[in-house]
């Protein structure tokens, strides 16, 4: 028989894979109480443990060889799904060519990667020359990369992705990722046959993708397209899954037919799913990520480990010795770039966001990988690199929350008013009447005693740029422009809009701003029409519009910042919220989503929320702290 003596020749060949995910599954709970380690490094250990340095019961086969390499594309293909196209060209820029903007967030990114790569290329000759054994321009790469995986959910759970601030790292961030990718390739390409034609057979790769950049969003948004998908995404089927999976390899063997590295194909597929994807494909982006970090990107990363031979650093202690020297060029060449975007952000943001961009995990770990086996870095090298990769990982996140330290209570909010008059006043009386903070911004200071009467306070003022900087702009909830002037609210917007508050309304009356105010994102009140949607709303949902609009009860609506890591990653039905409280919207990027039990949590999430004013407080206090205990009333809660 076959199969029988298949397997009396080879009866171990599962044991390498077998003590590999045993790995994988022990050192999550292992590192469950140090939160901040993240769990690839203790994959690298535990495969520097059982490796070629350690106790040498696994080694590079066939089968865990080619596992390897798929958990290395799915990690890029991963990588590529992080990059956000609605980011990266906004349908409508809040940066309008005016005197006094700042430039466009992309170009400025695309300025300060141009700088950072200016100073890896030196740094990176510089290493080498003191004694790495490794290709210098690969270091330059090395040097010049971010780890968008690291960056983005760090932000993310600092609910600073919304920020001018958070957009610039992240941008930045993307540009490397993608430039570095393109840039490895290249060289590898270049390396291994020379500078010839043949190099542009990658434009395939690209061609490929610009075509599925143009069609296939109008394609899959197509209601019979959407509908087949849907109707055939069940449980036994996840028709979705199996197409972004042959997407993955399509694009990888489309690399591997242009010699190219499987890791650019890889990261392209990624960023077309990115693409494709819908809002309320958030289970797809789940069930993907679960397949790669559940399975595969595991098995790469303890390979690594397994490979990694720390016995060469000892006998190349030169190579050990320059770790800290990579580290130092390492924190030079991505923190001065970061002072470019000094216009507006403090020293302590400065280096902040310089120490946040120092992080390398994945796509160095890749070119180091593939470096080893190219012979462009030798083994003391390879761990060489291998360890600064894992010690910016470990470390500059911890730099960035010292120097931006997050706040664990929510300080109370307020809501900011431009313009004083009878509208105005209503309005403020209205918000104060559902329990808000509210102050006026006004540059007459015959008004003042108006405001005073009413029971309400106004910034300190010189003009209105100086009563913007006098206040918190992470303390602003809201901004509205109430002025009958149309002109001073659009003013009034734009400082709004570079303070970084991000619920501006404003009151338009003629139709003609509408378009200015549109640009900067601004939503806008025109009484002619938003009357009239007013009063269908009234006729149409009569109970809706009494519960939303209502003071006089007992209920409210609230948003809320999902910040506890608790619930992050888990359904909205494992908030377990009583009968009286209801969650209305989730509000994720720019995308509102009506929520599900099954609707997944992310970090950075805005959740508005309808119930008792009496609970309302207790479940944001427990939800915009990171570590806060569930309250009482909702009991236990799920398993996790």
């Amino acid at each position: 028989m076959r199969i029988p003596q298949l397997l009396s020749e080879e009866p171990t060949r599962f044991v390498p894979l077998l003590i590999v995910l045993a790995l994988a599954f022990i050192v999550p709970i292992l590192l469950a109480r140090f939160r901040s380690l993240p769990v690839v490094v203790g994959e690298i250990v535990a495969g520097v443990l059982v490796g070629t340095s350690g106790l040498g019961w696994v080694t590079e086969g066939p089968i865990l060889g080619f596992m390897g390499d798929v958990g290395l594309a799915f990690l890029m293909f991963l990588a590529g799904m992080e990059i956000d196209f609605s980011r990266l060209f906004p349908e409508r820029s809040s940066a309008a060519k005016r005197e006094g903007d700042r430039p466009g967030a992309l170009l400025q990114s695309a300025f300060v990667y141009l700088v950072t790569i200016g100073l890896a290329i030196p740094g990176g000759f510089l290493v080498h020359a003191l004694g790495l054994n490794a290709d210098p321009w690969l270091l330059s790469f090395i040097l010049g990369a971010t780890s968008l995986g690291v960056l983005l959910p760090i932000l993310k759970e600092r609910n600073l992705t919304s920020s001018s601030y958070g957009q610039e790292l992240f941008l930045t961030a993307t540009l490397a990722d993608f430039i570095t990718v393109i840039l490895f390739t290249v060289y590898i390409i270049t390396f291994d046959r020379g500078f010839n034609l043949e190099i542009f057979s990658i434009g395939l790769l690209f061609l490929a993708f610009l075509i599925t950049f143009r069609v296939g969003p109008k394609f899959v948004r197509l209601p019979a397209v959407r509908q087949f998908f849907d109707e055939l995404s069940r449980a036994t089927v996840q028709i979705k899954v199996r197409g972004a999976l042959a997407v993955l390899l399509a694009f990888v063997v489309l690399a591997e037919f242009v010699n190219a590295e499987l890791i650019l194909g890889a990261f392209l597929a990624g960023m077309i799913i990115s693409l494709l994807k819908s809002p309320q494909d958030d289970g797809l982006v789940h069930r993907l990520e679960a397949f790669g970090f559940g399975f595969f990107i595991p098995v790469f990363f303890i390979m690594v480990g397994t490979s990694l031979e720390l016995q060469s650093l000892f006998d190349s202690p030169g190579s050990l010795l320059l770790l800290p020297v990579l580290l130092l060029v390492s924190i030079i060449v991505k923190v001065l770039p970061v002072f470019l975007l000094k216009r507006g952000l403090s020293w302590r943001e400065v280096l902040a966001g310089g120490a946040l961009l120092n992080t390398h995990l994945s796509l160095e770990i890749a070119i180091a990988v593939i470096a080893i086996r190219a012979g462009l870095m030798d083994a003391a090298a390879n761990a060489t690199v291998i360890l600064f990769a894992v010690l910016t990982v470990v470390f500059m996140p911890l730099v960035f929350s010292a120097l931006l330290p997050y706040a664990e209570e929510r300080r109370r909010g307020f809501k900011i008013i431009a313009g004083v008059n009878e509208t105005s006043l209503k309005v403020a009386q209205e918000l104060r009447a559902h329990g808000d903070e509210v102050y006026f911004l006004e540059e007459t200071p015959k008004l003042d005693r108006q405001v005073s009467q009413a029971g309400f306070s106004i910034l300190p003022r010189a003009n209105a740029k100086d009563s913007f900087k006098s206040v918190d702009a992470g303390q602003m909830e809201a901004f509205l422009a109430l002025h009958e002037d149309g002109s001073s609210n659009l003013e009034h917007c734009r400082l709004a809009r570079d303070k970084g508050i991000r619920n501006v309304v404003a009151y338009v009356v003629d139709p003609d701003l509408l378009p200015q105010f549109n640009a900067l994102n601004v939503q806008a009140y025109t009484p002619a029409v938003k009357r009239i949607t007013l009063i269908t709303m009234m006729a149409r949902s009569p109970d809706a519009f009494s519960l939303l609009s209502s003071h006089e009860d007992k209920n409210d609506t609230v948003e809320i910042d999902l910040k506890n890591r608790a619930m992050m990653d888990r359904p909205v039905r494992d908030l377990s919220l009583p009968g009286n409280c209801l969650v209305l919207a989730i509000r994720r990027n720019e995308e509102l989503l009506v929520p599900r039990g099954n609707t997944e949590l992310r970090p950075g999430d805005r959740i508005t929320l309808f119930g008792s004013k009496e609970c309302l407080g207790d479940i944001r206090q427990w939800l915009e702290s990171r570590d806060a205990k569930r309250p009482d009333f909702l009991g236990k809660g799920p398993r996790a």
